[in-house]
């Protein structure tokens, strides 16, 4: 039961999220901003909100992951809303407990709120699906930020000055592209349970022409933030692992029409938000 516990919960991508956020928490750590047990708690409640939001999504797709042979079959719609119920309010319990402000407790419960919108009936829509969850995705990396005060200051691109934001933004494209990629792969099921993502609304084609922007956006952004920023070794190794990373998906999204063909698209995204997040210790 614990293994199948932390499948449904993506432990993988809990793993890759607590990577980025710490590596982002101690970028923002300074003489004026110090370690407190508060920020381990918020990290804590995080963490379980992102595994409350898998759980709801499970409980809602538990009919097209079947048809898209996710390996969900022995979980039953009980265990994953018991198991979300119980993520939902040990998160906000972990932040009642603590001495951070309320703003903190209102930003958990607007990203609950959100989140089951979204496995209730957003996800089913074109386009609209995906920016929610790289809204999402996008605010729990600008958390370290905001712990330090601000709110959102990005004057230029260099990212020994704004590597915060820039990384955010960063993240936010690459979320956006593996949404997409995922309502590819996932087009069976879809079909079958009545959604509307953007692959069945504007076919495949027009899905790779979208993926082809925003991949051509993201490297373009990276080229200014060259552009814009001290060329030492690290930013160096960072730079040319992303755009080749990149590169290399804009070339496999034109060759890719079987499922597992998506799944290798997919995989890939998820290898430059694991790059990005080696690099930000790296930059320590």
């Amino acid at each position: 039961m614990v293994k199948k516990y932390f499948k449904a919960i993506r432990i993988k991508n809990l793993a890759l999220l607590g990577l980025i956020f710490w590596g982002l928490m101690l970028h923002n750590y300074s003489d004026s901003f110090s370690f407190e047990i508060d920020h381990l708690l918020l990290f804590i409640s995080v963490i379980i909100t992102t595994a409350s939001g898998y759980l709801i999504n499970n409980y809602y797709d538990i009919n097209s992951d079947k048809i898209n042979n996710k390996n969900i079959e022995d979980l039953s719609k009980t265990f994953y809303g018991n198991c979300y119920l119980l993520h939902l309010f040990t998160s906000l319990l972990v932040l009642f407990i603590s001495d951070l402000s309320a703003g903190w407790l209102n930003l958990v419960i607007i990203t609950h709120i959100l989140v089951y919108l979204y496995s209730l009936k957003l996800q089913h829509w074109p386009i609209i699906g995906n920016l929610v969850v790289a809204f999402l995705s996008s605010i729990v990396l600008l958390i370290p930020y905001w712990l330090t005060g601000k709110f959102w200051e990005l004057e230029n691109f260099n990212l020994s000055e704004n590597l915060n934001q820039i990384f955010v933004i960063f993240c936010f494209l690459l979320t956006i592209k593996r949404e997409i990629v995922k309502d590819m792969e996932d087009i069976q099921g879809d079909l079958k349970t009545g959604s509307y993502t953007l692959a069945i609304v504007a076919g495949q084609k027009f899905s790779k022409v979208i993926l082809g922007v925003l991949v051509l956006i993201s490297i373009g952004f990276l080229i200014i933030c060259v552009l814009e920023s001290i060329l030492n070794i690290q930013n160096i190794f960072f730079f040319i692992t992303m755009i080749s990373l990149l590169v290399t998906f804009l070339y496999k999204t034109y060759q890719s029409f079987e499922k597992s063909d998506f799944k290798t698209l997919s995989n890939l995204l998820k290898i430059n938000f694991l790059a990005a997040g080696i690099w930000l210790y790296i930059l320590l």
